[in-house]
């Protein structure tokens, strides 16, 4: 038996009758030569926004691709760069079609460009050059490529190491990101390709990332940045927040330091739990002295979460930590 869905509110319906009156104002420009229309019509269809109800699967495919060529064919930028990423099986003629885009400066077109560079996928590897169009796609308003060029910045590829102007594009990037999340709940148009992208699963990690750097600066002064621990632990916070497991780490390491043990064992069972060495090899150390943790001391069953986790850690041996792993069995045994 099949559940009814729940009533749409006033609401749901204005934005639904907006941007129905949106695709069939797409859909007329669109059949006089607009390629932007053509664009944005295959945007509706591909994300269900405003177009017709209860075409089969086939037949809304077929309609997105058609719209999509026609934009393509039109020359506007934003298909021919959507165009060049569902030919990535095909990296010449990928990079073929990024390449039109950039030379109408197009952001995302140079920004594919430039990883297109860093990666050696349909041109030569060449990490100036991606640089190089990493810069022009931050110019163009990509904030993807804020991210991509500053990590060149901080690990000096391509371009010379240079910490601050990695801070002031972790930044960039980051503040992009959280007006993309907050853009990306407006219904009534489809966004924009790059917020679009920064919304994806995949780019966790990367804002992770970011946070992590950001915060490292405001905690030791990198980047020419004056020390503001405050503003370090927010970015820590929220990097740990995202799953960056070093974020994890180094959170639990603060609140041991100034003995907050419950707080610590929080955030090491965090990044236990995602695997780090130095996760478990702290959160063994609680265990084992019966600090922070339920229990008494030399209780058999914390001793017992203590083995288990310092087995795991012993077997990672690219981990410095997993010497201390191997001493601390020797206690726990």
């Amino acid at each position: 038996m099949h559940r009814r869905a729940p009533p749409k509110s006033d609401a749901e319906k204005k934005r639904e009758k907006v941007a129905q009156k949106h695709y069939q104002s797409d859909l007329t420009s669109a059949k006089k030569g607009d390629p932007e229309a053509c664009y944005r019509l295959f945007r509706r269809l591909e994300g269900g926004v405003g177009c017709p109800t209860g075409l089969p699967d086939d037949v809304r495919v077929a309609e997105e691709r058609t719209w999509l060529r026609r934009a393509v064919d039109l020359g506007d930028p934003d298909a021919q760069v959507e165009w060049g990423d569902q030919n990535d099986a095909n990296p010449e003629v990928a990079v073929s079609w990024y390449r039109k885009a950039a030379l109408q400066g197009h952001g995302g077109g140079l920004c594919q460009l430039g990883s297109a560079y860093q990666e050696g996928k349909g041109v030569e590897q060449n990490d100036a050059e991606a640089a190089r169009y990493f810069r022009q796609a931050v110019n163009a308003g990509d904030v993807r490529a804020s991210y991509a060029l500053a990590c060149m910045y901080n690990h000096g590829q391509g371009v010379a190491p240079d910490p601050a102007e990695a801070f002031q594009l972790f930044s960039t990037y980051t503040a992009a990101a959280v007006s993309g999340v907050i853009k990306a709940h407006d219904k009534i148009l489809p966004v924009s390709a790059p917020l679009r992208a920064l919304n994806k699963e995949q780019h966790k990690e990367s804002l992770a990332h970011a946070h992590l750097y950001i915060a490292k600066c405001y905690y030791d002064g990198d980047g020419g940045m004056d020390i503001q621990t405050a503003k370090g632990a927010e970015h820590m916070r929220t990097s740990a927040a995202l799953g960056n497991v070093g974020a994890m780490d180094i959170m639990g390491g603060r609140c041991r330091k100034r003995g907050d043990w419950l707080k610590a064992v929080a955030w090491f069972t965090k990044s236990a739990q995602a695997c780090s060495c130095v996760g478990r090899v702290n959160l063994a150390l609680y265990y084992s002295r019966g600090t922070g943790v339920s229990g008494e001391v030399g209780d058999a069953r914390n001793f017992e979460a203590a083995k288990k986790l310092l087995l795991k850690a012993v077997k990672q041996v690219d981990d410095p930590q997993h010497v201390l792993a191997h001493l601390e069995l020797g206690y726990v045994y």
